[in-house]
């Protein structure tokens, strides 16, 4: 009887044991197929699933690397609250910024947080008050280089321009409105003379835009640009001083006629027009134009003078242009104030820097706050995968984002500054017919012309 009964348990176990199996090896077909046929939904159970268990092992995970504090009076470790939403790009964590758990602590334990989450890169920034976000990314889209088809059709809005890809795939616009003055830094052939022609592609279509490029490099790079350009000129000193005398009496002008023309003191009230065109002038390798000479010969102090009166033409751009629609682009491989002065650079509202080699060159071009974010520092980009990826802050965004920038074919950007060549106009012309009574302002004398 007793054999009996042993034996009939077994029969049992081995058919539920059986049962079982089949059941887990039939669900999983089950799910298998329908992750088949709805793979959206399947996507989003295992993110959910994913949140689950990284909420689930946070507590641990904080503990060990030392991200709280230990209660004084229980002794037990208290970690900072976290919400978790995982995406096909990577994690987000919401986290609350405790004693022994601010923005400094997050960013030293990035690395440790990548490797924990299976990420290639974790980055901390503060949110807001009391809350750290923490974004780890499964992928590096930094890493991908990006080629665009500019499509050479007017932009609808002169506002902002769209510089390129921030790390979670989201378009970066860049502001024109309100803005007087950009920095852009970065070692050569690390993107800089691609930014100029993704902007000038998709500027150049519209009649409200008007350029002005010089060259600092005296080579060809610009050579296809210069036909949609008002004014051009390479690197000759006393003919880019001469191209900054006009757009300087250009905005003398403009200040005195504004409110008589456009009935505003700001020209971004109503906006860039065909008569009123926003002015970018673009000075590739610009410290070229400020660097003075030492010695005491005629040629020397020549050669100064005249440097001279390019940093007060071009610091006087950027402070007064951003009222009458002017902006000046400056392009530096270094930053720094021996580079650009700094009454000019620190002056200019957007700075942008692709890789420098050093921590200063990132403040010069960036300012000092970049040294709390070293994670976003550029002096990180300094390798031949990170070519057109740039540093920049973001309007609503604290601290620092990385940003792809596309590459686009100078065939096809060619091909559009020729098809709007004819849209190239001379402003003080335009200005000269809507305000016939203005008063001419005589040009600039140079060094020595004075009486």
């Amino acid at each position: 009887m007793v054999a009996t009964l042993v034996g009939l348990s077994l029969l049992l176990a081995l058919i539920g044991g059986t049962a079982t199996l089949t059941a887990c090896l039939l669900s999983r077909r089950l799910r298998a197929r329908q992750a088949r046929q709805h793979p959206q939904q399947a996507a989003a159970r295992e993110r959910t699933r994913k949140a689950r268990r990284l909420a689930a092992e946070w507590p641990l995970l904080a503990q060990t690397l030392g991200l709280g504090y230990r209660d004084q009076w229980t002794h037990q470790h208290r970690f900072p609250a976290v919400e978790f939403v995982a995406d096909d790009q990577g994690v987000t964590a919401t986290v609350a910024a405790i004693a022994g758990a601010g923005l400094a602590d997050y960013q030293r334990a990035t690395g440790y947080l990548a490797d924990t989450w299976g990420c290639v890169a974790v980055r901390a920034e503060q949110q807001g008050p009391g809350l750290i976000r923490l974004r780890g990314l499964t992928r590096n889209p930094l890493l991908a280089p990006a080629r665009v088809d500019l499509s050479g059709i007017q932009p609808a809005s002169l506002t902002s321009w769209w510089l390129g890809w921030a790390e979670d795939s989201q378009p970066v616009m860049v502001r024109l409105a309100e803005v007087s003055g950009i920095v852009v830094a970065g070692l050569a052939g690390f993107g800089k003379t691609m930014l100029v022609a993704h902007l000038l592609g998709q500027l150049a279509p519209s009649p409200a835009v008007q350029f002005v490029v010089i060259d600092g490099k005296g080579g060809p790079d610009y050579d296809r640009l210069f036909l949609r350009a008002w004014l051009s000129a390479k690197d000759d000193l006393g003919q880019v001083r001469d191209v900054l005398r006009r757009v300087h009496r250009l905005m003398v002008d403009r200040q005195g006629a504004i409110a008589q023309v456009l009935g505003v003191t700001d020209a971004w009230h109503v906006g860039p027009s065909t008569s009123w065109p926003l002015v970018v002038v673009v000075v590739d390798e610009a410290h070229t134009f400020f660097h003075e000479r030492k010695g005491t010969s005629p040629e020397v102090k020549a050669h100064n003078a005249l440097v001279a009166e390019l940093s007060r033409l071009v610091e006087e751009l950027i402070r007064k242009g951003r009222n009458v629609a002017i902006q000046v682009m400056l392009l530096t491989q270094r930053a720094t104030g021996d580079a650009i002065p700094t009454r000019i650079r620190d002056n200019c509202q957007v700075a942008i820097s692709f890789a420098t080699r050093t921590v200063d060159g990132a403040v010069a071009a960036l300012g000092e706050e970049i040294r709390q974010h070293p994670d976003a520092s550029p002096v990180l980009l300094n390798d031949p995968a990170y070519v057109g990826v740039a540093v920049t802050s973001l309007p609503g965004r604290p601290g620092f984002h990385r940003v792809r920038t596309p590459q686009v074919d100078h065939h096809q950007v060619a091909a559009i500054i020729r098809a709007a060549a004819g849209l190239r106009a001379d402003p003080a012309v335009l200005l000269a017919d809507q305000a016939p009574g203005l008063r001419v302002v005589p040009d600039t004398p140079a060094p020595g012309d004075a009486a």
